[in-house]
């Protein structure tokens, strides 16, 4: 079983985000229970941490890398063996959680810490869709759907997208709701929408 990496949690202490990201990547991680409402991000942004805006011309992992919102997201999938996979020609539709999602989610933080690589990969597998679906795709799946948009993740498994108060609202079969806070960042080979909080098989 692969040593899952972490990238170094943002603390309330002021830690400095001026560190290189290869520096993050090889620090443990070892966050502590939190508020789920508490750290939605519902900005785009975490801790004051700068956004790099996603280049349409790069694949879906190397914007991850770079784009300063999914430190943990990119740690999780290169330990599960998810990279490989999101460097294909696709395309994919990938519902990332941003740290601050990761922070609201205590199941996921214990996978991290115990290197618990095959129950972690089922819980990413669930945040990626074959095929390209924007928003305006989702908004017509929803409304065929008679209010329910459902799509096949790469593991087989059924998620599904609904709109509330002119939200999408990514969801899992038991009921966990993530909103998508930051849509249509198209990729290379596919596209992202950000959510704020992490989906469980």
């Amino acid at each position: 079983m692969k040593t899952i990496f972490l990238f170094i949690l943002v603390t309330s202490a002021g830690l400095a985000y001026g560190q290189q990201h290869d520096q993050r990547a090889n620090q443990m991680a070892k966050p502590g229970p939190r508020s789920m409402k508490a750290t939605y991000d519902t900005t785009g942004q975490l801790g004051g941490r700068k956004r790099v805006p996603m280049d349409g011309k790069k694949d879906i992992v190397q914007n991850i890398n770079n784009s300063h919102l999914f430190y943990m997201f990119m740690s999780a999938i290169r330990g599960v063996g998810l990279v490989q996979t999101l460097q294909g020609p696709g395309p994919y539709t990938v519902f990332a959680p941003s740290d601050s999602a990761f922070y609201g989610s205590t199941h996921v933080s214990k996978l991290l810490e115990e290197n618990q690589a095959v129950d972690l990969r089922k819980v990413m597998s669930l945040h990626i869709v074959p095929g390209k679906f924007t928003t305006q795709q989702l908004r017509q799946a929803i409304a065929k759907g008679n209010g329910v948009a459902r799509l096949k993740t790469i593991s087989d498994e059924i998620v599904m997208v609904v709109e509330k108060n002119k939200q999408l609202i990514f969801t899992d079969k038991k009921g966990t709701q993530a909103i998508i806070n930051l849509p249509d960042q198209m990729q290379k080979n596919g596209i992202i929408h950000v959510v704020n909080a992490v989906l469980l098989p």
